[in-house]
């Protein structure tokens, strides 16, 4: 089950991301742990950031250990393939459609 965090809103989310909700969903609760979504269409974001336009999403990874962020961040790059970017940060792993872009 996923939750998602007061004042964070999917509504806007463009359609390919909502397959990284559904991957993601998947890894989190395989580490036994409920997906949060921290970030979408919402908040202030860089001037060149994608979440304005719903192609970002930032999940929640301050309850794993910070060893397994990067492996988590690589499973979500491999079940969602080149068309997508995972980026690992301090606080959170950040999913943006590479499509638009690399076009």
């Amino acid at each position: 089950m996923m939750q998602v965090k007061e004042g964070v809103n999917l509504f806007g989310l463009q359609l390919p991301m909502r397959l990284v909700l559904t991957h993601a969903d998947q890894i989190w609760t395989m580490y036994g742990k409920e997906l949060v979504v921290t970030s979408t269409v919402d908040g202030v974001h860089s001037p060149k950031s994608l979440h304005p336009y719903g192609y970002a999403i930032d999940f929640r990874t301050s309850y794993f250990p910070p060893a397994h962020h990067t492996t988590i961040a690589a499973e979500l790059q491999a079940n969602l393939g080149i068309d997508y970017r995972v980026i690992v940060h301090t606080t959170h792993i950040h999913v943006e459609y590479r499509k638009v872009i690399d076009g």
